[in-house]
């Protein structure tokens, strides 16, 4: 089961591993696209990194752009995705 906390550091580290900087002031009111500079690219790298550490499969099908906004959000996906 992937806790709030888990899945939030889970997140972050893929989030630095993308954009090769560090973010010390993340958290669940980060906004990715505007707080951090993502776009398309590295959010889909970001997904594909979280898909490799947590031993997830996403489907293509199940994204929805409003679950990536914010880290609450993208936290949210993440349990319910590893935890169902």
């Amino acid at each position: 089961m992937l806790s709030e906390q888990d899945a939030m550091q889970a997140l972050k580290n893929a989030v630095e591993s993308v954009l090769h900087e560090k973010f010390p002031n993340f958290n669940m009111e980060t906004k990715l696209f505007d707080d951090l500079r993502m776009d398309s690219v590295s959010m889909l790298e970001t997904l594909i990194e979280l898909e490799d550490s947590l031993n997830i499969d996403v489907n293509p099908e199940d994204l929805d752009i409003e679950d990536f906004l914010v880290v609450k959000s993208y936290v949210k996906f993440l349990m319910d995705t590893v935890n169902t």
